[in-house]
């Protein structure tokens, strides 16, 4: 056996990798073609027939085509060694969970069901800002892990997710938005002043990986420096073709192993494998912040959780939100049994029939609050670094897989397309001990999520359905609308707008307002910085700059402030007044940034107070 990556030089000039899990369990024969194959291959090839895939190879003529037997030999071992458990581990473990699935089996069978520990938050409360003070202090010990490996075809956006701007006013892509955050609570919690910076991982994969290096490379980071981002790129693993899993060829090459993405779980053992986790820990890293691709609110609600983690002592703590009773969505649950406990993310499909079982007859229903008692899960946590590192250790960053197939017929022996085993990041507290201190802070779903998933069409069937849409229209309002809240909780009187019907979509865009990285990631900040404000209903104000203060102003149209961070600037007494933003209808010819929204935004005749130079500055009527 060779280490993962290495290669045997064989006699026919190819270079392999060597089987590492791929090894001979008996003497079976099987009749393949072996002509002109060397040592290497006719072991991969034994391995893979002793494990029942004697169809990868049906389509072999008996003589020839080596160069094809070889690639194919070769893909083979290349998964091999990618797998955390090699094909075999792979394939066993697909049969074990596909035959559970034909018989429905419910894999949480003799655990009883509870709610779990949990604060809530409202925002601008004074429980909340003493979270989100505990939470800037200890984020200068903190890291981050971006999980973005999708491309944004559902939305109908040609290039990579994390690209595509998160609001229209200012253009912003979401990698932007999240680098400029980061740097923000740099500057706020004083890391810098400790000579750190504070480091970020992104989870790409094959489709995805070239082309968020050229976007990091082509805005110079956007403001990161270059060695405080790592990209760690995950692997894809086999297609399943049917119940027996046996793996599935290539539609288009039979030389070829089709292979699909195995779910953010895997930013566990590549977080563990590459040794990233433990480098963190050495220079003094505590706590790891995990959030996902096209959710722009993460920010100002998951330094609150690292607050409360800091509180509690927790070892995970998951930025969640009150959830219908059976909404489509994971929930957080505390399950018990003989030798199980836990708290954990349970599917939607999989709560209510637990729930039935065990502790209430009428499965998934509402509490006195209106909302399920088990709250919604956002994929956004925060972990303690000794705790993690040491789960890690023990289960080598390995989650536990499972299989969702679509089947073609009531049989289920055969799919409608091919399925593959997947893990999922959340499932983290399966590697924990039963003592870990796993908790859970709820806010308001406007507060802290609002994910671009769908395409304008698809978001508009999910909002007629009674469900928050998930498009990058909806999402681009939500973000004006969580800006406009802290304003609000500041004090500032903004008049209401009624809703916009967009491309069909129902939005709540205006007023827009827009609160740079660089003027606040806190509510604290935002309280200390602005005073007095008013805004009427068709305005639009977009505010950067460390040391800009809203003494009072009055808007009545577009404002931009920007001020350079030596610029010390008082608004006082300014009125504003213009014909303010003006909003239409995305044309047939609109790009598809735009056309995914359904509306274009446009700023009209803004007033811009521009500050390039350091100094003191008074704006007033």
């Amino acid at each position: 056996m060779r280490d993962k990556g290495q290669g045997l030089d064989t006699r026919d000039g190819h270079r392999h990798h060597a089987p590492r899990n791929l090894q001979l369990m008996n003497s079976k024969s099987h009749a393949v073609p072996e002509a002109g194959l060397d040592t290497t291959d006719r072991q991969t090839l034994r391995c893979l027939l002793e494990l029942d895939q004697d169809h990868l190879f049906s389509h072999w003529p008996a003589q020839g085509a080596l160069e094809d037997k070889h690639r194919q030999l070769e893909q083979l071992r290349q998964l091999d060694a990618q797998l955390p458990a090699g094909l075999r581990g792979y394939i066993e473990n697909a049969k074990t969970l596909l035959a559970a699935s034909r018989s429905g089996a419910n894999p949480y069978a003799g655990l009883t069901p509870s709610v779990p520990h949990g604060r809530e938050l409202l925002a601008g409360s004074a429980a909340f800002l003493a979270a989100e003070a505990e939470g800037v202090q200890a984020a200068k010990r903190a890291a981050f892990v971006l999980v973005a490996g999708g491309l944004g075809e559902r939305l109908g956006y040609s290039g990579i997710k994390i690209a595509l701007p998160a609001e229209t006013l200012t253009r912003r892509s979401f990698l932007e938005l999240y680098a400029q955050q980061i740097l923000a609570l740099e500057q706020l919690s004083l890391a810098r002043e400790e000579g750190r910076r504070l480091p970020l991982a992104i989870m790409t994969s094959d489709d995805t990986d070239a082309q968020t290096r050229t976007l990091l490379r082509g805005h110079d980071y956007f403001g990161l420096s270059e060695d405080q981002v790592t990209l760690i790129k995950q692997e894809k693993v086999p297609s399943l073709l049917d119940a027996q899993a046996h793996l599935a060829k290539s539609a288009s090459d039979p030389y070829v192993i089709a292979t699909k993405p195995h779910g953010h779980g895997d930013v566990h053992l590549l977080l563990h494998q590459s040794g990233l986790a433990q480098r963190w820990s050495q220079h003094g890293v505590q706590h790891i912040l995990f959030f996902q691709d096209t959710n722009p609110l993460w920010c100002n609600a998951l330094i609150a959780t690292l607050g409360v983690s800091v509180q509690e002592d927790l070892d995970m703590n998951t930025m969640a939100v009150p959830r219908r009773a059976g909404e489509a969505a994971g929930a957080l649950v505390r399950l018990e049994g003989p030798n199980t406990a836990l708290t954990i993310n349970v599917e939607y499909n999989q709560l209510d029939p637990l729930l039935r079982a065990t502790v209430n007859p009428e499965g998934d229903v509402a509490d006195a609050s209106g909302h399920s008692p088990y709250p919604g899960n956002t994929n956004a946590f925060v972990l303690k670094v000794d705790s993690y590192l040491a789960a890690l250790e023990s289960s080598g960053g390995k989650i536990a897989e499972f299989v969702n197939p679509k089947y073609a017929d009531d049989s289920k022996t055969t799919f409608k397309s091919p399925t593959r085993l997947e893990c999922m990041m959340q499932d983290f507290p399966k590697v924990f001990p039963s003592n870990a201190h796993v908790g859970f802070t709820n806010f308001a779903r406007e507060q802290c999520f609002s994910a671009a998933k769908n395409s304008l069409a698809d978001a508009l069937a999910k909002q007629q359905a009674g469900l928050p849409p998930e498009g990058a229209g909806s999402v681009e309002a939500d973000l004006y609308s969580f800006y406009r809240s802290q304003l609000q909780t500041a004090g500032a009187n903004i008049e209401e707008h009624a809703p916009l019907q967009m491309g069909g979509l129902k939005i709540q865009l205006l007023p827009i307002v827009v609160l740079d990285p660089s003027f606040a990631v806190t509510q604290a900040e935002v309280n200390e910085k602005v005073k007095h404000l008013h805004m009427t209903a068709n305005s639009s104000l977009y505010i950067a700059g460390p040391n800009v203060r809203i003494e009072s102003l009055s808007l009545h149209g577009a404002l931009r402030i920007e001020a350079v961070p030596g610029a010390h600037v008082r608004i006082a007494g300014l009125h504003v007044e213009n014909e303010g933003p003006l909003v239409s209808e995305a044309g047939e010819s609109a790009n598809e940034v735009i056309a995914m929204r359904g509306f274009a935004l446009h700023e009209g005749n803004v007033r811009v107070l521009r500050f390039d130079t350091p100094g003191n500055y008074l704006v007033d009527a």
